[in-house]
């Protein structure tokens, strides 16, 4: 009889220990979208990119020319950088558009592509600072400025299916033009850019999340139940404990 007594204490605790656990595995597995759903992701990204990319090479032609007439070192330098890393973007983007051998591996083409606009973001983004010197017109500051700031957040927007892809535009083109501000000494300048800035960002961040959750919501994870698993295996041990407590 204590055996048994015994026997059923234990199972009792380990069905408690197993409600305890299961949720916060369950919770954690949906929590990890399925990989239909992360490949429908990188295939948003694959698509809605050209038009980032066709953005920013606009945006930066026209910059050249209006800085160019003024500093046409500081431009030549800029445009070349730039064209160069919008180049291999375009091109990696293409290839995997195109169904070439680096299209078989989506997950390392995005990871390639990230730090190509890595690259990318960082030297569109530096134009506030690069093209518009200490002594340049006040004019001509603020246009580079607002011009990088829409080019940069348009851009985040078109790779918003992956949320670090955005995050190589979104994040130096909020904080390059601001520094500029700050660096010509325009203080009510660098506030009002700042909290434009933190309003994009909020709303590449909001987007992000809402095209990944409609990919998982289109594609769910399919998966046993764990719990249920969980139960009949300690039934079965219960069954088992009471046998031999009974003998």
């Amino acid at each position: 009889m204590a055996h048994a007594i015994n026997g059923n204490k234990d199972v009792r605790e380990l069905q408690r220990l197993a409600e305890e656990s299961s949720p916060s595995l369950r919770d954690a597995r949906v929590k990890t979208r399925s990989r239909a759903a992360l490949l429908e992701l990188i295939d948003i990204l694959s698509r809605w990119s050209a038009a980032g990319l066709a953005l920013v090479a606009g945006i930066a032609v026209y910059l050249a020319i209006i800085a160019g007439n003024l500093y046409p070192g500081r431009a030549a330098a800029w445009v070349t950088l730039l064209l160069c890393a919008l180049w291999i973007c375009r091109r990696m983007r293409g290839q995997f558009r195109a169904g070439d051998t680096i299209a078989a591996r989506p997950f390392r083409w995005r990871a390639s592509y990230t730090s190509c606009l890595s690259v990318l973001g960082v030297v569109f983004a530096s134009a506030p600072i690069l093209l518009t010197p200490d002594n340049a017109p006040a004019s001509l500051g603020l246009q580079v400025s607002l011009l990088i700031m829409l080019g940069a957040f348009g851009a985040a927007i078109t790779h918003a299916a992956h949320l670090t892809s955005a995050a190589t535009f979104a994040a130096p083109g909020a904080a390059m033009p601001v520094l500029a501000a700050i660096r010509s000494g325009d203080i009510t300048l660098a506030m009002a850019l700042t909290a434009a800035s933190a309003v994009a960002l909020v709303i590449v961040f909001a987007f992000s999340r809402t095209i990944a959750t409609n990919a998982g919501r289109r594609n769910p994870r399919t998966r046993f139940v764990r719990r249920e698993i969980e139960r009949a295996h300690i039934q079965h041990h219960a069954a088992n404990g009471a046998t031999h407590s009974a003998l």
